[in-house]
């Protein structure tokens, strides 16, 4: 019965962490597309989001695509992303 009661309890904590990973992520996520929709409001640009995903990661780097209206115009972007935990550099390209 120990053993039973210390394998769900290893289990429930795996999936806690996991849980706390994916909300990393969208937070992640979410503040990086403020982060851009942002500076181009501080460059006087009006910047719309319609998809914003990032797919591609390599250890602290991750590479994505955001797409969305500028100033009424189809756009998109390549961004990257280094996740240093509590910190993290992004820099994004708009596509021509």
């Amino acid at each position: 019965m120990k053993k039973y009661l210390v394998s769900i309890f290893i289990a429930f904590s795996a999936l806690v962490m996991l849980n706390g990973c994916v909300v990393s992520e969208q937070k992640l996520t979410d503040k990086v597309k403020e982060a851009i929709v942002n500076d181009e409001q501080s460059n006087g640009k009006t910047l719309e989001v319609t998809e914003f995903s990032l797919d591609q990661k390599e250890g602290k780097t991750q590479k994505g695509v955001l797409k969305g209206k500028l100033d009424g115009e189809d756009v998109v972007y390549d961004v990257k992303v280094v996740d240093e935990g509590s910190d993290f550099d992004v820099d994004w390209e708009l596509k021509k």
